[in-house]
């Protein structure tokens, strides 16, 4: 995630190196969102632990599990019905092989206490591949000015579909509370 966001602000100098035009916009001013549903929710709430740039004005997480142990261990006993901690060695060397540490030694809920921009959160009341208990934790561990939306009846990662004007009320009220972009530019 953070080289993605070094790539768009790159890109956006760039963009504005070239321009002949003195009128250009610089692109790497205009405000950047995390969005993420499911994984990419815990990805982007884990990201908004870390130093950011000024231009990434928040993170909005529909449906984010607290770590990736807490999500394995949940599938496993709850969707897979098999005990987890009979594969937690095997998943712990995977995800050491493969990213560099343990499912347990980062997490969303850790970087929340660091975060600084605000995040919107969002989940279904009946979801039942990441439970809702899970963005529960991740609000309330969450340092930075906040919002929660919770729909009703809504499945994992179904809050759109079901609630859509809802959602986009919710979406347009978080941007005007809480972007730090000037309101007279």
């Amino acid at each position: 995630m953070l080289e993605w966001i070094d790539w768009i602000n790159v890109q956006g100098n760039a963009q504005e190196d070239s321009q002949v035009n003195s009128h250009s916009q610089d692109l790497s001013a205009l405000p950047i969102y995390l969005f993420g549903l499911s994984m990419g929710a815990a990805t982007v709430l884990m990201t908004a632990g870390e130093s950011l740039p000024e231009n990434v004005h928040g993170v909005i997480a529909d449906s984010g599990y607290t770590s990736p142990h807490d999500e394995w261990k949940h599938v496993a006993e709850n969707n897979l019905h098999y005990h987890y901690k009979l594969m937690e060695k095997y998943v712990d060397k995977l995800s050491m092989e493969r990213i560099g540490f343990t499912s347990d030694e980062y997490s969303a809920t850790k970087a929340m206490q660091e975060c600084r921009i605000p995040v919107l959160f969002v989940h279904g009341t009946d979801d039942t591949f990441v439970p809702i208990e899970m963005t529960y934790e991740n609000y309330k561990a969450c340092a930075a000015p906040k919002r929660l939306l919770v729909v009703p009846g809504a499945g994992h990662c179904q809050s759109y579909l079901l609630e859509q004007k809802r959602y986009e009320e919710e979406l347009l009220r978080f941007w005007w509370e809480f972007d730090k972009v000037d309101a007279d530019s």
